[in-house]
Order: structure tokens, then C-alpha cells, then sequence
């Protein structure tokens, strides 16, 4: 109601508010005012409701009276603030989230008023404070914690506002700066000054209180938190003050000091941020980190991180950096991030100038400094802090590649030396921990590959800087390694695997698996793993990593045939396709047809093993594998007997026994119950079915065999029989597209003899969803067999244009602008589709269909929507391809002699194009809204060109006087006869083309 009656106010319900506090606090006891006690509910909703208000603005100001604001601050002081001098009850303290709502609504108060008319608002707040005396009772600790609460707001309200110039004159104002309000003030006498040193002194008097416990006394717990909140408001004032108000000895102290006492990790409160002081220590932290990124120069920052220090005041300061919950994790991660922070402005300025001997002297110590805080924090065992300095290990790296190419100069300080010390570190790292589960869709095990993701990064960057340390390093930690390999933990041997696995993606030049096996030592390194006993390690996630190697360096093997049989007996065994996890099997699938895809020829003599031993597995019921990996397995197949020089007979054989099943599959399913009972499921088998056959197709290539030809020819009939009983099952034809464009390729011209029903059918049932895949299929057969697809297209085309136009959203009665832009995608998709065919047809020596009996009486039907997606699709591809059909058209039925054309069908296509067509797209190009410097546009005037070039050099045509007709008839301005002269005796297109461009710009400028 209270909201209501506000929104209805001019002013946003401010004065309404004011009355509602004023009686809120006159009701209860003075005494228990600040408490705010039986009231909080109406208190706390008022001052919400004044926030808002406060928040709008009409002709740049506040809506809120500024009378309004002056007594909305009188309450606050009166009845909060107990201004003047008033007692208060001492059993209850303001609750925490009053507190901040009043600390909201006074910071907006001075966001309107302090430049104008309240210009001592901060030294008010500051007073009121008592920031240098310790607080005795609740109204103090109240004032302190609402004066913290004021100036957080403010940062939030005026300091990352930037949006308004108010809010900047009101921080210049606070920074002393020269306003066109106010002049220059001394840095000690700003505003700003004041501020911090209420903060500072705010800290000083209250950290004690921190290390006390709370007792019984009311609001012990919100004094004792003071320095943890003034800490916390500095940081937000650090980036926008003069930095020496905090970069000097007094503040950097006191951070230090609050680091010095952070506390250890199991010591944590209730919300796991640990204890008061390591609480503290962060935002000290925190600031620290505040005033290093602040923006400045490079050389001003360098200068600055010599004079605070910071990284000899962490080291001095006794945090543990290297035992898990010695210092708070929160501590430990927010030190990562400043000494990432320092170390990349230290390593940029090493390698950014040639340093003087002085330069040295200063950067040296400080980097010998952070490489050891470095590698500590890299060490540590927790993903968030050494993930913090990764990106400080990448600089570390780039450092060192230009040490290896001569690049820096100074050696009094180098990296080569680190690089066994940051190997093993990332080596450890990588290593998950004892308790992982590999647990994909866990969050936090997510978080843990993310990181090594990032380790993985850092490893290609060091093998692109030092390959041969790295492969020292690989070699000497497989060796480490315990054996034999099947016996050892996961994490151990899985880290050793990915250093294998990820090796060659840091070797150049690419690719790297081609690079890495001519060296000799790496060969080794995988020869050694493929005669251990890696493929008995019970761990899942090992056994896939093993194949994943054996498939990355796959041409190892055709080198070394002698180790496909443990591979191939591995990985199609209960180790691999057979294993009872089901990731392991759906991995095997696609792996072992990656490794067959790479090694060809080399596994012929395991060819009938293979085989035979694959169409069992795809046959066992008890693994069930799922449908997509099972048509991993049958391209498999199909590849083993496409490509690896199997006898004819065999091909024949062998596809035969894989087939069979399917053909008695589809047969009895077409004559079951189940086909009307549970359509889903049965078009599911069907469908996986078809898709079987169309992937063990893939192997084939065009030159397959007779032998293997004629069987899948066998398959035509079934599959039709499917589409018939099911064609308005999605997944069926979805299946059968893909199964009759791999036949159109395996099988060639004889598919042209069965293709019509299949065609008519999918027509006829296809949806915008797969509509385009028909389409696709028609486009295949008239680019592959031209003039032989005319029979089935003459039939097929309209129907599929017709199945288009009736897809095409419901857009009568609505204007262009009001059509949504998913409806205009929609309309542009089957448009494109539309125009993409009858090009494609035309281009392909099918244009006769066009005016074959059966689709002459749409010809001009079919020649408009050719000519309005010229002229009104949006996209520049589709209107070239629209100018496109025409410049075919004019090629097949204008400038050739064909005697199966009707000469009054060529009479009317070049009325067409001559009194529609041509100077409609004349009147485009002349139009002031068409820029020809645009290449998209443009490519509409080559096309063009095209037509005219093909009409004046095979047709008798007359195009200046052509041109000039048409510009005659839209300007009474006479034109250069010149303009019209550059068309005479072109040779080539290009001719036609460039006489265009100069067309247009003589002509233009007179119709515009």
C-alpha cells in the first residue's frame, strides 16, 4: 500500500516517507529509537521507498524537494544519530541490514546536496564518527558502522557512476582537483585527506577489539568487525585518490601488520571466510592490490613497487605460503593474485627497455624476490591460489623462449635456470587429487579440469620454448614412474600420459605429431608404453588416455606393425569396446575408427579379425551400446573393406553378413504390431537401421566394387518400404536423406531409376526443419549427373517450391517493421532455399524442366521470385544468386540454338528480361540508396554484366542504345553520348563490367 500511495506522488512518496519515519519514531520509546524496534518493517520499507525516489530525476535533478532532502537528514540526525546529544537504550542495536539502508539513503543525500548545500557533509559524518576514539557504547559503535556504510555507498552511487559529469565534479571536488566551483586545495587539506585519515584512525582504535572475544556485551561483534570494514571501504577509495594519501609508510604498515596476524585455515566463523583477523588480513590484501593496479605510468608503477615493497612484506610477514591451512586459504589466494599482479609489471619492465646498471641493482633483488613467492604460491596445494599465477608461469615462459633466441641481453637475471623447478611443479599440479572422480557434470571437478586446462597451455608454451629440456623431463618422470604401469595410481600415471598426449601441440612447425615422431628419444618413449602393461590398469579414464596416444600418434604404427596386435586386441577387448563402463566403450568406438581411418593399408592382415569380431560386438546384447557409437563401429567396417584392398568377393561377403540382420530387422518390424502400437520406437529401429547402412557406406569410395555396389543396391527397396510405411516419422527421413545422398555417391546413375518415389514422398512430409536437406538432395543430383537427373527433377521441382511457398509464415496485414526477426529469418531461409534450387537446376543443364509440360504455366511465376530476390532479400548472397538464374537462363534459351525450346518460350523469357527484369535492376544500380563501392553490392552489376555481355556478343543486341532508352525514360537531362560509347566491342566480361561503373557514376548525379 505504502508503495501505491508513493508512486502516485510527484516527489516518489519523499515527504510521504519523512511523515512515516517521523511517526515510526515518535511511537516507540525514545530511548529504543535507534533500535527501531516494533517498527523496523515500516522503518526499513520507507527508507526503500526514499531510496528510490532519491534514485530519480527530472531535468538533471532530483525529483525529491530539496526541502524534502533537508528534513529527510534532520530526521536521520535526530532519531539515528541522536543529534544533538540524546541517550539511548543500550540492550538492542540497530539491525544490519537498517544500518545499510540508511548508510543508501545518506549517501544520495550528499550525491544531490554536497556540492550546493551541504558542503561539509563528510567532516559532519566524520565527527559524528568519532573515527579516533574507541567506542563505548552502542551509539557509537552505530555511528561508525553506519559512517562505514555511508561512504560504501557513495562508491557505489557516485564513484562507479561515471555516467553522470555531477559525479565527476563531486569527486574532483573531493580530490581537491580545480573545479569550475571550487579551487585547487593543498592534498592535506582535501576531503579526500580527511576520509582516509578517519579510516586509518578508525582502524587503529578498534583493531584490538578484534582479537577479544565477544562476550555477552550488545554489538561486540559489529566493534570488533570496524577494522575489517575501514579496510574494506579503503580499498574502494584507493583507485580514484592521490595515492600517497595510502602509498606510504603509515597505511602500508598497518596492511602489513594485518597480514602479519592472518590466521590459520581451520580457524573459520560461521560463513567459512575464517577468522576476524584473517578476515582482516585479506581486505589488507586486497588493498595492496588496489593500489598496485592503479592505473599510471609504467615507469610510475615500477617506481611504486619498489617503494612499498610489498613483496618483502609478505616474505617478512610470516604467512604460510607453503602448508595447506597454515594462513587462511582466502589470505594464501588474494596474495597469489597481488604477487601475479607485481610480477607481470616486473617481468614487463625486465624485458620492455635496456636497463641501466642502477635499473639492475633495483629490479634484480625484486625479481629473485618474486620468483620465490612465485614458485611457493605455483606449489601450493589448492587450484585456486596456483591458478592465480598461472598466467605469471606463461610470462615466466615467454621470458625464457627469448632467452633461448638471444633476445635479452642481461644476464643477471635468467629463467633457464627455473625451468626444471617450474616443469615439476606443473608436473605435480596436473596431477588430480587421490579423491577425484572424474565426474564430468560435478561443478567442482569442473572447476579442477579448467585449471589443468590452463597447466596444459603452460606445457605447449615451455615445449615451444625449450622442446629438448621438455623431453628430458618427460622421459625422466615416465622413468620415475612405478611399474609395472597397471599397478600404478591413477593420478600419477595419468599426469605422465597427458605429458605424451599434449606433447607434440607445443612442437613447430605443425603439425607437431608428424615432428615429434622423427626424433628417436620419443619413439622410444612410445614404444615403451605400447610393449607395457598400460591396456591391465583398472582406471577407466587411463585406458582411454593410453588409446587417445595410440590414435595421436598412429603413424608410429605403420613403422612398427608388430604393435597393432596388443592395440587392436586391447581396444576391442574387455579393456576397450567390451569394458563394462560405458564412457570406455562409447571412446573405444570412435577411437578405433580414427585408428583405422589413419592406418589404412597397414591393417589389412587384420582385416577378417576385425571384421568378424566388430559385428559380433554390434550384435551383443548385453553391452548395449548406444546407437551413435554403433555407427562408429559400422564405418569402421565399411572403411576395413573399402580401403584396405579386400577381394571383391569378400567386400560382397562380408557386407552381406553385417547387412543381413538389418534387412530381417526392417522386415519383421514393417510387418509387427509394434509399428502401429509404439510408432516412436519402431521408427527409432528404423531409422538406426537405415543410418547403419549409409555409414557403412562411408568406407567406399568411387571406385567400389560391383560386388559391393550391388549389395547395397539390395538395400534401396527396404529403406523405400520404411519411408512408405513411416513418412511422417522426423528421425526416419532424416536417416533416409542421409542414406540416399551416400547411394547417389557409392552406387552413381542407376539410384537415378528409383529415386522419384523417395522424392515425392519426402516432399511431400518434410517440414522447415528439413526441408533444406531435400533440397540439398535434389542440388546433388543435378550437379552429378546434369541432363540425366532431368527426369526426376521435372517431376520434383514444383512440388518442392510449392512445399516452400507453404512453409513460408502467415505475414499478411502486417507492415515489414512489425514482422518479428525470427519470422523475417524464417521467410529468408526457405526463400534461399527456393532460389538456391532453381539455380542450381539452371546451372546444372536442367533448365528444360522449366518449360517442360508439366511446369511451363509456372514459368512466370518462377521468373518473378527469381526477380524479387534480386531486388528484396536482404542478403547479398541470395540476390546474387537470384541475378544468377537469370544470367544461366539467358545462356541456355537466348544465346544457344536449342531445338527442344519452343521459340515463343524464348520470345516471352527475353520479353521478360528485357522489359522487367533488366531495367528494373537498372533503376536499382541508378538509385541513390545503391553504393557500388560496396563489394557486396556490386557483385549485383558483375552479374548483370554478365547478361549484357552474353546478349551483345551472341545475340545481336544494341546496349548503349538499350541504356539509353531506359535513362531517357527517367531524366529529361541530356547525357554525354560518351556514357553510352565505353559499351561498343567488348571483349570480355570485365569490359562490360568497368563500362557499368562509369555508366553509373556519368548518370546518377542527373536522377538524383
Amino acid at each position: 500500500m505504502l508503495n501505491h500511495m508513493c508512486n502516485a506522488q510527484v516527489d516518489g512518496g519523499a515527504q510521504l516517507c519523512g511523515q512515516v519515519l517521523n511517526l515510526a519514531f515518535s511511537k516507540s520509546n525514545p530511548a529504543d529509537a535507534t533500535q527501531c524496534n516494533q517498527e523496523n518493517s515500516v522503518v526499513f520499507y520507507a527508507l526503500t521507498t526514499l531510496q528510490r525516489a532519491l534514485c530519480k530525476t527530472k531535468v538533471n535533478d532530483c525529483i525529491v524537494p530539496y526541502q524534502c532532502r533537508d528534513s529527510l537528514r534532520q530526521i536521520i540526525y535526530h532519531h539515528i544519530f541522536k543529534v544533538p546529544g540524546q541517550t539511548s537504550d543500550e540492550t538492542q542495536i540497530m539491525p544490519k541490514y537498517m544500518r545499510t539502508k540508511v548508510g543508501v539513503v545518506v549517501a544520495l543525500l550528499i550525491k544531490h546536496d554536497f556540492i550546493d548545500r551541504w558542503q561539509n557533509a563528510f567532516q559532519e559524518l566524520i565527527q559524528l564518527a568519532a573515527c579516533e576514539v574507541k567506542p563505548e557504547s552502542i551509539l557509537d559503535i552505530t555511528r561508525k558502522e553506519i559512517f562505514l556504510r555511508v561512504l560504501n555507498a557513495f562508491c557505489d552511487e557516485v564513484v562507479e557512476d561515471t555516467t553522470l559529469e555531477k559525479n565527476t565534479l563531486i569527486k574532483d571536488v573531493i580530490r581537491g582537483m580545480k573545479t569550475s566551483i571550487s579551487c585547487e586545495v593543498v592534498l592535506e587539506n582535501t576531503i579526500s585527506a580527511d576520509i582516509i585519515k578517519a579510516l586509518i584512525s578508525l582502524f587503529q582504535c578498534n583493531i584490538q577489539h578484534m582479537f577479544e572475544t565477544n562476550g555477552t556485551k550488545i554489538g561486540a561483534m559489529e566493534a570488533r568487525k570496524l577494522p575489517i570494514r575501514s579496510l574494506s571501504v579503503l580499498k574502494r577509495f584507493i583507485s580514484w585518490i592521490d595515492l600517497s594519501l595510502v602509498a606510504n609508510e603509515t597505511v602500508i604498515g598497518l596492511l602489513e601488520s594485518s597480514i602479519s596476524h592472518a590466521g590459520a585455515g581451520d580457524a573459520e566463523d560461521e560463513d567459512g571466510d575464517g577468522s576476524l583477523p584473517s578476515q582482516c588480513a585479506a581486505e589488507a590484501v586486497e588493498c595492496m592490490k588496489e593500489i598496485i593496479g592503479k592505473g599510471m605510468e609504467d615507469d610510475k608503477k615500477i617506481e611504486l613497487i619498489y617503494n612499498v615493497n610489498l613483496l618483502e612484506r609478505i616474505m617478512s610477514s610470516g604467512v604460510n605460503l607453503e602448508t595447506v591451512d597454515g594462513t587462511h586459504i582466502n589470505v594464501v589466494i588474494k596474495i597469489a593474485e597481488l604477487v601475479n599482479s607485481i610480477g607481470s609489471e616486473l617481468l614487463r619492465h625486465w624485458t620492455s627497455l635496456p636497463l641501466s646498471a642502477h635499473d639492475l641493482n633495483r629490479l634484480v633483488p625484486h625479481l629473485n624476490i618474486l620468483t620465490e613467492i612465485f614458485f611457493k604460491c605455483f606449489a601450493y596445494d589448492d587450484i585456486d591460489v596456483s591458478g592465480a599465477v598461472v598466467s605469471l608461469a606463461s610470462q615466466y615462459i615467454l621470458l625464457l623462449q627469448k632467452e633461448m633466441e638471444g633476445l635479452i641481453q642481461n644476464k643477471h637475471f635468467l629463467v633457464s635456470p627455473h625451468l626444471p623447478q617450474m616443469l615439476s611443479v606443473m608436473y605435480n599440479q596436473m596431477k588430480y587429487p587421490s579423491d577425484f572422480e572424474f565426474d564430468y557434470e560435478d561443478e567442482d571437478e569442473a572447476e579442477e579440469e579448467v585449471y589443468r586446462s590452463e597447466l596444459r597451455k603452460l606445457n605447449q608454451t615451455i615445449i615451444r620454448a625449450s622442446p629438448g629440456i621438455a623431453l628430458q623431463f618427460l622421459c625422466t618422470t615416465l622413468s620415475q614412474v612405478p611399474t609395472p604401469l597397471s599397478s600404478s595410481t591413477t593420478n600419477e600415471i595419468e599426469a605422465a600420459l597427458r605429458l605424451i598426449y599434449h606433447y607434440c601441440e607445443g612442437i613447430r612447425p605443425p603439425p607437431g605429431t608428424k615432428v615429434v615422431l622423427k626424433d628417436p628419444t620419443f619413439c622410444e618413449v612410445l614404444i615403451a608404453l605400447h610393449t607395457s602393461d598400460i591396456t591391465s590398469h583398472p582406471h577407466r579414464e587411463v585406458l582411454i588416455l593410453y588409446y587417445d596416444i595410440a590414435v595421436r600418434y598412429a603413424d608410429l604404427l605403420k613403422e612398427k606393425p608388430e604393435l597393432l596386435p596388443n592395440i587392436l586386441g586391447s581396444i576391442s577387448g574387455t579393456n576397450g569396446l567390451q569394458h563394462p563402463h560405458p564412457r570406455v566403450r562409447s571412446r573405444c568406438c570412435y577411437l578405433l575408427l580414427k585408428l583405422v581411418k589413419s592406418l589404412g593399408q597397414t591393417l589389412r592382415q587384420f582385416v577378417e579379425t576385425a571384421i568378424i569380431g566388430i559385428n559380433a560386438l554390434i550384435s551383443h546384447q548385453v553391452l548395449s551400446l548406444h546407437p551413435d557409437d554403433s555407427l562408429y563401429l559400422f564405418e569402421t567396417i565399411g572403411l576395413l573393406l573399402g580401403q584396405t584392398d579386400i577381394g571383391e568377393d569378400d567386400q560382397r561377403k562380408y557386407l552381406i553378413d553385417i547387412m543381413m540382420p538389418h534387412m530381417k530387422l526392417i522386415e519383421s518390424l514393417l510387418r509387427s504390431p509394434e509399428l502401429e502400437q509404439d510408432p516412436q520406437e519402431a521408427g527409432e529401429k528404423l531409422s538406426y537401421s537405415i543410418a547403419s547402412i549409409a555409414f557403412l557406406s562411408k568406407g567406399f569410395g568411387r571406385n567400389i566394387s560391383a560386388g559391393a555396389q550391388s549389395v547395397l543396391k539390395e538395400t534401396v527397396q527396404p529403406c523405400l518400404n520404411i519411408l512408405q510405411a513411416m513418412p511422417t516419422s522426423a528421425v526416419v527421413r532424416n536417416k533416409i536423406l542421409i542414406y540416399l545422398q551416400r547411394m547417389v555417391y557409392c552406387v552413381g546413375s542407376e539410384m537415378l531409376q528409383v529415386l522419384q518415389p523417395f522424392l515425392e514422398i519426402l516432399i511431400a512430409n518434410c517440414f522447415q526443419e528439413d526441408i533444406l536437406d531435400v533440397a540439398q538432395l535434389m542440388n546433388q543430383l543435378c550437379i552429378k549427373f546434369k541432363a540425366d537427373a532431368m527426369s526426376i527433377v521435372d517431376v520434383c521441382v514444383l512440388p518442392l517450391l510449392h512445399k516452400a511457398t507453404e512453409l513460408l509464415p502467415d505475414t499478411s496485414g502486417k507492415a515489414q517493421a512489425d514482422i518479428p526477426p525470427h519470422i523475417l529469418t524464417e521467410i529468408l531461409h526457405l526463400k534461399k532455399i527456393m532460389l538456391v534450387t532453381l539455380y542450381t537446376i539452371t546451372n546444372s543443364e536442367c533448365a528444360a524442366v522449366l518449360v517442360s509440360p508439366r511446369n511451363i504455366t509456372s514459368l512466370e511465376h518462377i521468373l518473378k521470385m527469381a526477380k524479387e530476390g534480386a531486388l528484396m532479400t536482404p542478403e547479398p548472397v541470395v540476390k546474387k544468386t537470384s541475378v544468377q538464374i537469370f544470367v544461366c537462363l539467358t545462356e541456355h534459351w537466348l544465346a544457344t540454338t536449342n531445338p527442344n525450346i519452343d521459340a515463343s518460350i524464348t520470345t516471352g523469357f527475353r520479353s521478360y528480361l528485357m522489359d522487367q527484369f533488366l531495367p528494373t535492376m537498372i533503376q536499382v544500380f541508378l538509385s541513390k540508396n545503391f553504393n557500388e563501392k560496396n563489394l557486396n553490392e556490386f557483385r549485383l552489376v558483375r552479374e548483370v554484366a554478365n547478361i549484357f555481355f552474353i546478349l551483345q556478343t551472341k545475340c545481336d543486341f544494341d546496349l548503349p542504345q538499350y541504356l539509353a532508352n531506359i535513362v531517357s525514360s527517367q531524366t529529361q537531362q541530356a547525357v554525354d553520348p560518351a556514357t553510352y560509347n565505353v559499351f561498343h566491342n567488348p571483349t570480355s566480361k570485365k569490359d562490360i563490367e568497368k563500362a557499368m561503373k562509369f555508366f553509373m557514376l556519368q548518370v546518377k548525379p542527373k536522377l538524383v
